[in-house]
């Protein structure tokens, strides 16, 4: 913009005024530049979007609840299927699944065992992709598998390698349940494999819609049957769906850290602030107590504290963030002590404002950039405390989880079940990485002296 008067005192000569910008909106537009912490800063958002938004996706995406378990057939594999057992979406009663199909003996009256069987024909008819009736070695292994895994499947349907006289000269899979060994198995041999729910499973969908209560569903009261659904990363040991537990447990981790961070705040930036603008030996006392806490073994007291008064999240919340407000309080002070001379606190001392005024008031919101910086750096340092707690069985409990909660879960089921832990590291490691990416390009982009322009 042009100033008018100064064109004029410069003998009418254009002169260009530059407005300034604040620290803050400076500070914003260095961090929009920094493409890692604009990234991080993104995941972050994506993760706490995720966690608040749990009951949306649990009854609409995945359609598993928290705590349903399928004990039938576990673990399995990303991509296999299983049915709700809460969230319902009714497949159409016909075809394969009209009443009178489903109704083997066609006495007008659908049993558990029924159910279990029309489920088990359906699943079959997925894994048979040929439609052949029959099933080779490569439709089964190669099928979104909601089949047994290894360890649970009947010796009548193991496989091995054999090598046929008529046979091409390349090796052939066959089963061993195969009599006639033509490398098919045929509905009646695989059905014990191809199984959705067991029989507890299909009582409790027969329950469901059994109105009249006669252990039985008549032509009325049959409207299909519950549809399977996907499970997108598998499902843990009881049969829970992964991805349901893995947002949910972004829910505990990310409030966690995010609380734990705030009793630490209030903590540190309080104590900090107070021993900066004291000094003498108000400041020496405080900050040898500060010491003294620093040499304690933290992790140890964390866990005998758990220990005595149980896992309670609160207590995990107030003990978390107990020992983490030490570096903030050294953080604090400093900023404190370097400011506490300005002139704009002589000037509140000459209108009279108060020692807690002009801490509160004054110094703290001056001291902001470094605090904001070391909480976002303090916010992954807990949530990794929190999942080293889990990951011994000291942190969140069942039926609650979180990210440290299902890595201990899947270290357990590691060899059989690795998408157990890698879901759940993977995630962490992914916050924990944008969580510090975003620390550090806030302290870049609060630093005044630093030029990325």
């Amino acid at each position: 913009m042009i100033d008018p008067q100064a064109k004029e005192d410069a003998g009418g000569a254009d002169v260009q005024l530059v407005v300034g910008t604040s620290l803050w909106k400076d500070a914003f537009r260095r961090l929009r530049k920094n493409k890692a912490a604009m990234a991080g800063l993104l995941v972050v958002a994506f993760m706490a979007i995720c966690a608040l938004a749990y009951p949306v996706i649990s009854s609409s995406i995945t359609r598993f609840s928290l705590d349903e378990q399928h004990l039938f057939v576990v673990p399995k594999p990303p991509g296999a299927r299983s049915v709700p057992s809460t969230y319902y979406k009714m497949m159409p009663p016909e075809g394969d699944l009209a009443f009178e199909k489903v109704d083997r003996d066609g006495d007008g009256f659908i049993t558990e065992q029924e159910i279990e069987e029309a489920y088990r024909r359906y699943e079959f008819a997925q894994v048979d992709t040929d439609g052949d009736g029959f099933l080779t070695y490569e439709e089964y292994v190669n099928a979104p598998l909601s089949l047994a895994p290894p360890e649970f499947i009947p010796d009548c349907a193991k496989w091995k390698i054999a090598k046929k006289s008529m046979a091409p000269p390349e090796n052939r899979y066959v089963f061993e349940c195969d009599a006639n060994e033509d490398g098919l198995m045929a509905y009646e041999n695989a059905g014990k494999l191809v199984a959705l729910v067991s029989a507890s499973e299909a009582r409790n969908i027969l329950n469901r819609f059994d109105a009249d209560h006669d252990l039985g569903l008549n032509q009325q009261e049959y409207i299909g049957l519950p549809r399977p659904e996907i499970n997108r990363l598998g499902t843990d040991k009881l049969g829970r769906d992964l991805l349901t537990r893995l947002v949910y447990g972004a829910r505990i981790s990310l409030a966690v850290g995010l609380l734990a961070t705030l009793v630490s705040l209030l903590i540190g930036v309080s104590w900090g602030a107070t021993a900066g603008f004291l000094g003498g030996k108000v400041d020496n006392i405080m900050m040898r107590i500060v010491d003294v806490m620093y040499g304690m073994p933290f992790m140890i007291l964390i866990i005998l504290l758990v220990s005595v008064f149980g896992s309670d999240i609160v207590i995990l919340f107030v003990a978390l963030g107990a020992i983490q407000w030490l570096t903030m309080a050294r953080i604090v002070r400093g900023q404190v002590i370097s400011l506490k001379e300005q002139e704009f606190v002589e000037a509140a001392r000459c209108i009279g404002v108060s020692t807690p005024g002009i801490i509160f008031k004054h110094l703290i919101p001056n001291a902001l950039g470094p605090i904001i910086v070391y909480t976002t750096l303090t916010v992954p340092a807990v949530m990794l405390e929190e999942a080293f707690l889990s990951f011994l069985g000291l942190g969140i409990q069942a039926p609650l989880t979180s990210w440290g909660a299902l890595a201990s879960e899947g270290r357990q089921i590691m060899r059989t079940a690795p998408w157990v832990i890698l879901a759940s590291g993977g995630a962490l490691a992914v916050t924990l990485m944008s969580l510090n990416f975003l620390g550090d390009g806030l302290r870049d982009a609060l630093d005044p002296q630093i030029r990325k322009d």
